[in-house]
């Protein structure tokens, strides 16, 4: 079930963090038709990493300074398709923090994937972000920022590429709390992801069910937002039917370990042979 919650959730936190303090972040699930059905983009992280290592996840990350908008930003310069304001209270957020999300999960899927989800000036969706090459290196240094991106090569955020798809308020293994937004969204065409990630190992499509039966064997691992997440994208055969589900996600955050939850007994109750090495905190890089 979806809803407005800006002005619920928003009232009790009006700075620019997330739920209860928590860490903003967001994610993209990345959809594709393959030929057995539909499929999502995965990488899994590296051993090495301070958060989720060795996870395999979807790609995004916390937003950061670079996300928000400027005191003097015009809507209009730097952004397509629904407005922020919509955008925003489809997600249950302010309007800043609704643009800020937004142009993270942007921000993150052009850095670890090279996939661009934005208009030209003429209106086209850009159709190959090889071009940007240089771009994409500035953003993963931190010299550039998205605005800066997009200001630079007069392009436009296409925020109708992106589809609010859930919530989740919770730890990482570091015990860092985020407050997760994610979206889905459908590979442009003309364009291609990539795995040149230094944050990821591997990268792929991969049909949701094949993700949970590898989970299921040891083979892959996950947190429970994204197992959750994998599961709602089982009942979809298509990206369009995906996209169309989105209209009706519900945004309320779920918050902690639903272990109570009967959707979610099963990540708790199934029995897995872990074949994952651990690496200690102390060996783990930032």
């Amino acid at each position: 079930m979806g809803g407005d919650l800006g002005p619920v959730i928003d009232e009790l936190h009006p700075n620019l963090e997330g739920l209860g303090g928590a860490k903003l972040a967001a994610t993209v699930l990345l959809l594709r038709d393959g030929e057995s059905g539909l499929e999502v983009w995965m990488q899994e992280r590296v051993s090495t990493m301070r958060n989720y290592p060795g996870i395999t996840v979807f790609p995004g990350g916390g937003v950061d300074d670079r996300d928000y908008p400027e005191k003097t930003w015009d809507s209009g310069d730097l952004w397509a398709g629904p407005s922020v304001i919509s955008m925003a209270r489809r997600m249950g957020a302010t309007k800043e923090k609704g643009h800020a999300l937004v142009f993270a999960a942007v921000r993150e899927l052009f850095e670890e994937t090279g996939l661009l989800l934005a208009i030209d000036s003429d209106g086209n969706t850009v159709d190959d972000a090889n071009s940007y090459h240089v771009e994409r290196l500035g953003l993963e240094s931190h010299r550039l920022s998205l605005t800066d991106v997009l200001s630079d090569n007069n392009l436009r955020v296409n925020a109708d590429l992106l589809r609010p798809w859930a919530r989740w308020v919770g730890p990482s293994n570091s015990g860092t709390w985020f407050d997760t937004f994610s979206f889905i969204a459908a590979v442009p065409e003309g364009q291609y992801p990539d795995g040149d990630c230094s944050e990821a190992d591997s990268a792929g499509w991969f049909p949701p069910q094949l993700l949970l039966d590898g989970w299921r064997a040891g083979l892959v691992r996950f947190v429970i937002p994204t197992w959750a997440q994998l599961q709602e994208l089982t009942n979809y055969r298509t990206v369009e039917e995906a996209l169309a589900g989105a209209e009706f996600a519900d945004m309320r955050p779920v918050i902690g370990d639903p272990v109570d939850d009967p959707k979610y007994r099963d990540f708790y109750t199934t029995k897995r042979i872990e074949r994952i090495e651990y690496i200690p905190p102390h060996l783990r890089e930032d």
